[in-house]
């Protein structure tokens, strides 16, 4: 023990070790581990794909079968929610393991930001009441952040757990910087475009996921498209297989259009709405602000409002522009993913040679990517950090609506 300094008495000695047993079984390492994938991961679960929409088809087929409405027997309303139960574990299925994953960890980092701050914003209140001391010799000689917190008593210590989650939070923010770098380069080798910067506005966005899962799985759509007019060609005269995988394409249709409807009455129904609610408020807090200024309240204090209101309102008009562009373009798209999949349903009723179902499969490659480059990600890029961490502010919002 350094000279001068006093002994640990037994009672901090015995506090320090009822923390060491409380927390070595939660210690974890302060960075996501990195991700290692293989190659193949770049690809979807194409087995899974296709026996998920095979049976889908199977349901659909049912359909013809049953009554339309059944108070106790199968009717086709049950036929199709199984359906589309399938369609949506093909969606599932139709997603690239690595651009999941990537996406997920982003998340987790993002998360342990958050947590991070609110660790930050407690001991900020902690300090306020801690003797105005230096660091404490509990604390001085305690080997790791989380003992820290247990055994923390004075404002030295609570500011040098304060500088260590500082110090946590720019190492994650390079975290995230590192994982776009790496989801715009994934995103490159299966044809869709988008920068690092782009890539981090869509994932700090509340539709971020949507929208990029929708361009994944439009990539795998398209393939497992070439795939089934390979399979017809190869099934020469078989008619039964020949139908069979042009059923797979009217659920590849009946997929686009399910998650473009979907996509487009979340952006309308909570995404929209929300901003405004938001943006209504940052303008009554402001119109306030300016009326107290009159009435000889702190200028200094109230303009500075009045500049954190305008940032909101900016980064909120830029947000609506991105959701609302990204909707429309998702519209335009699904008018011709409507008109497809009815002539793809109609077609599929009335087929009768399998050479003409394989030109048929062949079309629908064409037609998915028609319909993949109406709806690609807009690019766009935040003007500062400011802009930035104000976005990721409205869309931490947004989330905790829910």
């Amino acid at each position: 023990m350094p000279q001068g300094s006093s002994p640990v008495s037994r009672r901090s000695a015995t506090r320090l070790l009822a923390a060491l047993s409380l927390s070595l079984a939660t210690l974890a390492p302060t960075l996501t581990p990195g991700i290692a994938l293989a190659a193949d991961d770049m690809h979807f679960d194409q087995p899974e794909a296709f026996a998920t929409l095979k049976k889908a088809v199977g349901y659909f087929d049912e359909m013809d079968t049953l009554p339309e409405e059944a108070w106790i027997s199968r009717d086709q309303a049950s036929a199709r929610s199984d359906m589309d139960e399938m369609i949506e574990k093909a969606m599932q299925a139709l997603d690239v393991p690595e651009l999941s994953t990537l996406r997920s960890t982003y998340r987790q980092v993002e998360d342990k930001i958050r947590e991070s701050r609110r660790e930050i914003s407690e001991l900020k209140e902690k300090r306020i009441l801690a003797s105005d001391t230096e660091v404490s010799t509990l604390t001085r000689f305690t080997p790791t952040d989380t003992l820290r917190e247990f055994t923390a008593s004075t404002r030295g210590d609570y500011d040098l757990l304060i500088a260590a989650h500082e110090k946590n939070i720019t190492a994650y923010q390079g975290e995230l910087t590192t994982l776009e770098g790496k989801l715009a380069a994934r995103l490159e080798e299966i044809g869709i475009t988008l920068t690092p910067d782009q890539v981090q506005v869509w994932l700090s966005s509340v539709v971020g996921d949507d929208v990029l899962t929708m361009s994944v799985v439009f990539a795998s759509i398209k393939s497992v498209a070439q795939q089934l007019a390979e399979l017809t060609r190869d099934s020469g005269e078989n008619l039964e297989y020949a139908r069979r995988y042009y059923g797979m394409v009217v659920m590849l249709h009946r997929m686009i259009v399910t998650m473009q409807q979907d996509f487009i009455a979340r952006v309308d129904d909570e995404v929209l709405p929300q901003l405004q609610g938001f943006a209504d408020e940052a303008e009554a807090t402001t119109r306030d602000a300016r009326t107290l200024i009159k009435q000889g309240g702190s200028r200094e204090s109230l303009e500075s409002n009045i500049r954190a209101n305008a940032l909101t309102l900016k980064t909120i008009n830029l947000y609506r522009s991105l959701v609302s562009e990204q909707r429309d373009r998702v519209k335009t798209s699904l008018t011709k993913s409507q008109r497809e999949l009815a002539v793809a349903t109609n077609t599929y009723r009335t087929v009768k040679l399998s050479a003409h179902v394989a030109d048929l499969i062949r079309q629908g490659v064409k037609t998915f990517d028609t319909l993949a480059g109406l709806q690609v990600p807009v690019a766009t890029s935040f003007e500062n950090s400011a802009m930035r961490e104000e976005f990721r502010k409205l869309t931490e919002r947004m989330q905790q609506a829910k």
